[in-house]
């Protein structure tokens, strides 16, 4: 992970150049490989640049939540009540802590992303 240090940074996150990082722990299918670059990284928050191809694989945030905005690619999310929400360019997301589904990236995705820390002193809606 690269986290810019700078006190103001602006980047075209369709063409940033990305690093090499983790795959999927629970892959299901495929062979889905990632790459990222970390913008934020502060207590509780960390917001960057995220790509991963083709392929499916479990996820789970239980402490976390992330809202995600995709710039490329398709695929789904399955949700744990059985919905599917389709992504692609132009799509946002926004999983809250506890979400855990199947991602089935179809065309390598590309998406900026925000996860935060539960705060379990924060308000419920």
């Amino acid at each position: 992970m690269i986290a810019d240090s700078a006190l103001f940074s602006a980047l075209d996150a369709m063409s940033v150049q990305l690093e090499p990082s983790d795959p999927p722990t629970r892959i299901v299918a495929g062979a889905p490989q990632c790459a990222e670059r970390v913008l934020v990284l502060t207590a509780g928050v960390e917001i960057g640049v995220w790509e991963v191809t083709a392929g499916r694989f479990l996820s789970t945030k239980p402490d976390s939540g992330e809202v995600m905005h995709f710039l490329a690619g398709s695929g789904t999310l399955s949700h744990p009540d059985g919905s599917v929400t389709n992504i692609g360019p132009g799509v946002t997301v926004s999983l809250r802590p506890g979400w855990s589904g199947e991602w089935n990236v179809t065309e390598t995705v590309r998406k900026v992303y925000a996860i935060y820390a539960q705060n379990p002193t924060a308000p419920t809606n």
